[in-house]
């Protein structure tokens, strides 16, 4: 019924990163067509992601206002909607990861699960509460490596750990108005260069309020009309997927999950031979069982 320290060990690596989702997103849509979808940044929930700002164009030069030389009001202007475009067209998909700041993937180590929980990315409350549909959901742990290495590299060409930073901080690494003097000094092809690479940058900061998270991002960007890349195969679509087939290292269940979505989600785990993990929540503690084991005891217990 437990787990074995083997299993533990295994999936306690930096390679391995994990999805919340809804049971029924899982079942439906992610497991059945083995695909995780992009989602446009500018709809999160989180204002600091989703707001972009109301850019002006800054003049630190004390000059007359009717030297048009120096009020390069037409590259600011277009710098200002390059970076808007770029906001408004960033699509990711999150994840999180494990704590690797312990011993407990030494090879040599024979400590237990219990009293280690929370180094693991499967075991985080807020986040069985926040995106698994209030302890109702799923949890997927996929191989970083093998998603990788699966899809386009234009299509998880922008991809890092977020990081957290208080609200001093993001004012430094977000980009706000345009500097006109700088743009003279620099030039417009400089400038937007130096800006690209500071708004990619800006995707992968969250408040620091966030940071129990432990999020790993893949982005990527998406006009109107793009090409998605899909089973090895381009089509064009509004959307874009990223494509998991045979990335899943285990699937998480919560027990609050219905008997339907339990059934389903076993289904698919024993299809693939994929470890399938039932989380057992306590007032003072969390217990993974194998769910496997879990089914196999149940069906001799009603057989008796």
């Amino acid at each position: 019924m437990f787990l074995s320290n083997e299993f533990y060990k295994r999936i306690y690596s930096d390679d391995i990163i994990y999805h919340y989702t809804k049971a029924s997103t899982a079942i439906d849509y992610i497991l059945f067509n083995n695909q995780l979808k992009f989602n446009n940044a500018i709809n999160s929930i989180d204002p600091i992601e989703s707001i972009v700002a109301n850019r002006s164009i800054c003049y630190k030069t004390n000059i007359d206002s009717k030297t048009s030389e120096f009020l390069n009001t037409k590259g600011a202007n277009r710098l200002s909607q390059y970076i808007k475009k770029l906001q408004y067209n960033f699509l990711q998909v999150s994840f999180c990861k494990n704590k690797i700041s312990e011993n407990f993937s030494f090879e040599d180590y024979s400590g237990q699960f219990e009293n280690n929980e929370e180094i693991f990315g499967f075991t985080k409350p807020r986040m069985w509460d926040q995106y698994a549909d209030k302890y109702s959901g799923v949890c997927i742990a996929l191989s970083k490596s093998k998603i990788l290495k699966l899809n386009n590299p234009l299509l998880t060409k922008f991809k890092d750990d977020v990081k957290y930073k208080n609200f001093n901080e993001l004012s430094f690494y977000k980009v706000g108005d345009i500097d006109n003097d700088y743009l003279n000094k620099i030039g417009y092809k400089k400038y937007k260069q130096e800006l690209k690479k500071k708004i990619i940058d800006s995707f992968f900061y969250k408040h620091i309020d966030y940071i129990g998270e432990d999020e790993y991002r893949i982005g990527t960007f998406c006009n109107k009309k793009s090409i998605n890349y899909n089973h090895g195969n381009f089509q064009y679509s509004n959307n874009r997927m990223l494509d998991i087939e045979s990335c899943i290292e285990a699937i998480f269940f919560s027990s609050f999950a219905n008997e339907k979505q339990k059934d389903e989600l076993h289904i698919y785990a024993k299809k693939f031979n994929i470890p399938i993990i039932e989380i057992n929540w306590n007032h003072d503690s969390i217990n993974p069982y194998d769910y496997n084991f879990v089914r196999y005891l149940s069906m001799k217990i009603d057989s008796i």
